[in-house]
Formats: C-alpha cells, structure tokens, sequence
C-alpha cells in the first residue's frame, strides 16, 4: 500500500468509527460502569512493611505507630491505612512522655479524619496502670475520646468493671458505660 491510500483507509476507518460512537448512546448502567472504572483507576494504593510513622502536630510528636504491615490507599483526597499482624500505638503528652498505649492485631487509620479503628484483641493501658480490654476501639485522635459499642473489661489498680457501650477519655481518667455487667474490688496482697 502506498502511502496515500493508507492514509485514505485510515481516515475512512476513524470516520466509521466516529458515526458508529454518535449513533450509539449509552445506557444509565453503561454510563455508571465507566464512571466506577474511571474512579477506580484514582485510586492508589501502597503496600509497606514493619511500619514506623509518628504523627507531629505543631513540632512535637503526639502518636507513634509500629506494625509489620500497612496498606495506604488514596481515593480523592482520603487517606486510609489498614495497619495487620500486632499493631502498637503510643500515645505522647505535651512533654513527649508516653501517656496511653495501644496494642492490637489490627488497625485502621482514618487520616481525613484523624481517627483509629482498632480491632481484635484490643489493649489499652496508661502510664497510670489503668487498663482497658475490648474487640473493637475507636480512638479520636484530635478531641483525645475513645469509643466502643462493644463489650469490655476496665481494670485499675483497686477495681474492675465490665460493661458494654464505651464512651471516654483515652487516659481513661473519665469514661462512661451504656450498660454495667460488673464491678470487683481486688483486694491489695500484702507484701
């Protein structure tokens, strides 16, 4: 083939395929298919392993995060990592002591949110020895309040408390249950 006549066959073949695409409309379903593939393809994703990020807020450093795996996706603008395989979490106070600290086997980080989502075997203690076990946390990084609809076990130096519906401080210093199962005393071994 020359090439004027291979120029005249591709300018025949984008002409039939221009009139083939005007006379074919779309469906709603067709349409809906190629905007979800076309949202699909902004999404990213990053896989990392045995993680190590601290989050800073104003120059000082107020979350420490340790997990063997880490998948970070990205969807217009919406962070979310999904943290697996023992999660721990060490919360700071202002003069960069460690205040609360989080162990779990899994975890997801909300970042538009700044919130996590612990979940099995959940364990949180504080530097004060009061100690929290649940299945499921929600942790509120910026107003500092965990929550859980979920049953859970609460144990302080003097005192234990079993419960379900979880609202308080992450110190635990102040916290609220829906519904008590349970209160012990434990009694102090002399030494």
């Amino acid at each position: 083939m020359n090439p004027k006549s291979t120029l005249i066959w591709a300018a025949t073949l984008v002409s039939a395929f221009t009139v083939f695409a005007a006379c074919t409309d779309l469906s709603e379903y067709d349409r809906d298919r190629v905007r979800d593939a076309m949202a699909d393809s902004l999404l990213s994703v990053t896989e990392s392993r045995n993680i190590r990020m601290e989050l800073i807020e104003d120059g000082q450093r107020i979350v420490a995060v340790h997990a063997p795996f880490a998948a970070t996706s990205d969807r217009e603008g919406r962070t979310e990592t999904d943290l697996r395989d023992s999660v721990y979490v060490a919360v700071f106070d202002s003069t960069g002591a460690i205040e609360t600290e989080v162990t779990s086997r899994a975890a997801r980080y909300l970042g538009h949110q700044s919130e996590f989502h612990f979940s099995d075997e959940v364990i949180v203690q504080t530097r004060d020895m009061r100690r929290l076990y649940t299945d499921y946390l929600e942790w509120s990084q910026s107003n500092r309040t965990i929550h859980t609809p979920d049953f859970v076990i609460i144990v302080t130096e003097t005192d234990s408390i079993t419960g379900y519906g979880l609202n308080g401080t992450d110190d635990l210093v102040s916290y609220r249950l829906t519904e008590v199962t349970g209160e012990f005393e434990l009694e102090q071994s002399e030494r």
